[in-house]
Order: structure tokens, then sequence, then C-alpha cells
């Protein structure tokens, strides 16, 4: 089985980005962290699914969790502009 290097570089990057989610969730209490951990924790399962060769078998799984993950970060970005009352 071959590894996709681009594949497994967007799924460390994921995990790094989740650790520093909890982190920063943790240490402010802050949401927003633990929002965007839960965000790139999808995409790192998307990308763990490929590198696993479930892409071919499950490949609307795939796309349902990459479109959840999206939708997650649109929701964010429009709480946080709410939050800014720049609109």
């Amino acid at each position: 089985m071959d590894i996709d290097l681009l594949t497994l570089a967007n799924l460390l990057l994921c995990l790094t980005i989740v650790a520093l989610g909890l982190l920063g969730y943790h240490r402010s209490k802050h949401t927003l962290p633990l929002m965007l951990a839960a965000v790139f924790a999808l995409f790192a399962i998307s990308h763990l699914m490929i590198l696993l060769g479930l892409f071919d078998d499950m490949e609307l799984v795939v796309f349902g969790i990459r479109v959840a993950g999206y939708t997650l970060v649109i929701y964010l970005l429009y709480r946080y502009v709410q939050v800014l009352d720049i609109f």
C-alpha cells in the first residue's frame, strides 16, 4: 500500500490543529478553539479514511464529513461576524 504524502501531511496538520484547539479551550474556556478542533477532527477523520483505503467504499461518507466540516466553519465565521457587529 502506497501512502499518499499529501494526505498524510493533511492528517498530521489537522491533528496538530485539533491538539492546539483543545489546549486553547482548556486554557481559555472559550468555545471557539473547541469548535475549530471539532472541525479539524472531522477533516482528520476524512484524511484517515482515505489513507486506510476506505474512500472507494465510503466516498459518500467522506463527502458528508467534509461538508459538515465546511458548514461548521461557515457557521463559526457567521457567529464571529455577528459578535463583532460588523454588518
